[in-house]
């Protein structure tokens, strides 16, 4: 970074000091084109003034006598009488041999750049003299003061590079390290946050720079990475509990049976029991897959048409065994021809699963009733089943006493809200009725 702010001065030191080359060498070769029109406007002046104050000069005389009295400098003056003749000259002899004929001259007011035969050029301007007169003044001056300048001004900005860069290094460096103090205090912070405390925070000032809303961004992180690791935790709560019955009631009865002597019948009998027990266990490791799928926000992959009076009804046949071993009935409603747009699959199970919590905790004297209605853009698939009011707490959370009912209730929401509806609870006539409301297909 020490190295990116030297560089960046250096870019733009180069920038200024070509601009500041190339406004000064302007301005300079514009002053020595004005000092050179001046001083032929100037002359061609002081020899009209001489003439019309000395009445008795001629023009040689007075062009004589203003060349006598013009200030010294470092151009040369050449004064030409009207048919060409020179009448009068001063300054360095090697400008005054660049000076061309009359006929060469350039018009007046303008330059003419000319080689001398020494080094260098010189530049020239003439004024020519109106009225009987006539006469023209010629100014000559030499570029090589001014070249000599500009190269020491090159010089002197080609110099002040690396006297910017050693300058500019440590005065990078220590800027580095101030614009990344912030950045390190940000890395120590982040460092000590341990993945056992998460709930630890960056601070943020007020108000807040560019690096608190980084630092906000991250606090953020650490949210959903704390949520995330709340529900890691509550998921190996709820499959510890959920396999806990299955799995001892699997051990017990396989070390009874080895343990102790026992006849076809009875070992049938336990492995019969073993066999439900893994039956059941099956389906809570499913129902926490489903679970696991919903509280990470899985998104369905195909959606397609499926007819939820078909779902229901198949999910009526699946559950008539388990519903005859709960010593339950099971009975189907009216039943609307009606479409929705979703996973058949995720369906089935929802249905399956509403169905199963009424056989497993409804009551037994009235039948588990199964029905499909439509009402505008919305099919709602009904289970209505005697029994106890079912609780808040269980209904959208679960709870301790009833972890099984809570889990399957939470993957038919889930199911439901990924296909864009919900899951409803309402008591008619004091019975227990789920209701789950899908949008209907518009295929």
């Amino acid at each position: 970074m020490a190295g990116w702010f030297a560089l960046a001065i250096l870019l733009g030191l180069a920038v200024l000091d070509l601009g500041l080359f190339t406004a000064l060498r302007r301005v300079a070769d514009r002053q020595l084109t004005v000092e050179v029109l001046t001083a032929a406007r100037g002359l061609r002046l002081a020899v009209r003034r001489e003439a019309g104050d000395q009445q008795h000069f001629t023009l040689d005389e007075a062009a004589r006598e203003a060349l006598s009295e013009w200030p010294p400098g470092h151009e040369a003056l050449v004064i030409f009488s009207p048919d060409g003749n020179m009448i009068g000259k001063r300054g360095p002899k090697g400008l005054l041999a660049a000076v061309p004929p009359l006929d060469s001259l350039p018009p007046p007011e303008r330059i003419l750049e000319l080689p001398l035969k020494v080094e260098g050029s010189a530049r020239m301007a003439a004024a020519r003299e109106t009225g009987d007169s006539g006469f023209v003044v010629v100014a000559v001056a030499s570029t090589a003061e001014l070249k000599s300048q500009l190269e020491t001004l090159a010089w002197l900005l080609l110099l002040s590079v690396p006297l910017v860069l050693v300058i500019s290094l440590p005065a990078g460096y220590f800027l580095a390290q101030r614009a990344l103090a912030p950045f390190q205090s940000l890395s120590a912070e982040l460092d000590s946050i341990q993945p056992s405390a998460l709930e630890q925070r960056l601070p943020i000032a007020a108000p807040p720079d560019e690096l608190d809303h980084l630092a906000q961004q991250v606090n953020s992180l650490l949210d959903r990475l704390a949520g995330s690791q709340r529900q890691t935790r509550k998921f190996l709560a709820q499959a510890a509990h959920q396999l806990r019955t299955p799995l001892t009631l699997i051990r017990g009865e396989s070390d009874l049976a080895i343990d102790r002597p026992r006849s076809p019948e009875a070992l049938r009998a336990a492995l019969d029991r073993v066999n439900l027990a893994s039956q059941q266990m099956s389906r809570r490791v499913d129902e926490l897959f489903l679970l696991a799928r919903a509280e990470a926000g899985e998104a369905l992959a195909r959606p397609e048409a499926v007819e939820l009076d078909a779902v229901a009804i198949e999910a009526a046949d699946l559950m008539r065994g388990r519903a005859h071993a709960l010593g339950r009935k099971i009975s189907l409603g009216p039943m609307a021809s009606v479409e929705v747009l979703g996973d058949g699959s995720l369906l089935r199970e929802a249905a399956v699963e509403l169905v199963e919590n009424a056989c497993r905790h409804g009551a037994a004297s009235e039948p588990v009733d199964i029905a499909v209605t439509e009402h505008d853009s919305t099919a709602c698939l009904r289970v209505t089943s005697a029994g106890p009011p079912i609780s808040e707490n269980l209904l959208h959370r679960g709870s301790e006493d009833d972890s099984s009912r809570g889990i399957g209730l939470s993957v038919v929401r889930w199911i439901a809200t990924a296909h864009g509806g919900k899951l409803d609870y309402v008591q008619e006539a004091g019975r227990n009725v789920m209701v789950m409301c899908l949008p209907r297909s518009s295929r």
